[in-house]
């Protein structure tokens, strides 16, 4: 039992070595050094919910479209590539029927390097503000009992690709999601829109 605790301090040890001059290390990579960015997106409503909307190449869509702005400032950049910060952003949710949307929340990114693309998961999460219900999300709320769910938790997993040629340029894919959080607020899905978009890094 010692002989395996010693092992697994040891191998702790080693991994945390990279971590530990990471932060010694005063030199921070061009992409920290971006603490701001806008991005403009847009996309189609799914009636599916959001763990099928993910995947968005199997979705049934409705005839109703997302179109969005956003606004994200970084507060905390390691070296190493993980990030923290805040996100606002408006939009407009267009089709059946016309509605506004605010939303605005946390947001955590990693970028991982791949040759010359740089790869970034990242997931915005917070609270969400419409003017009206539309598509699958006012269905699921009638059935629901509601007429009206101005407020609702905000998600936003994406994934964002760059190329080293043109860094503070990015392209983006993510799911536009509204929900009750699994009743915290109401037992509603809301609405989920696969957006894709561009980003500017600054």
């Amino acid at each position: 039992m010692r002989l395996l605790t010693t092992r697994l301090a040891l191998l702790v040890a080693i991994l945390a070595l990279p971590a530990t001059s990471a932060y010694a290390d005063p030199a921070v990579p061009a992409e920290a050094s971006n603490n701001q960015n806008v991005f403009i997106m847009g996309g189609p409503f799914s009636k599916d919910f959001f763990g099928d909307t993910i995947a968005f190449w199997d979705n049934r869509y409705e005839d109703n479209f997302f179109g969005g702005v956003g606004y994200q400032y970084f507060f905390y950049n390691h070296p190493r590539g993980l990030k923290f910060g805040v996100e606002a952003g408006a939009g407009l949710r267009l089709g059946q029927r016309a509605s506004a949307e605010v939303w605005a929340g946390g947001v955590a990114r990693v970028n991982f390097d791949i040759g010359d693309i740089t790869i970034a998961p990242a997931l915005t999460a917070g609270i969400s503000v419409v003017t009206d219900l539309i598509g699958a999300e006012a269905e699921r709320a009638a059935e629901a009992g509601y007429s009206s769910l101005p407020v609702l938790f905000y998600l936003g997993p994406e994934v964002s690709l760059s190329h080293k040629a043109m860094p503070n340029l990015e392209l983006l894919a993510r799911v536009q999601h509204r929900s009750g959080g699994f009743g915290t607020i109401a037992p509603v899905d809301g609405s989920n829109a696969a957006v894709v978009g561009l980003r500017y890094k600054f």
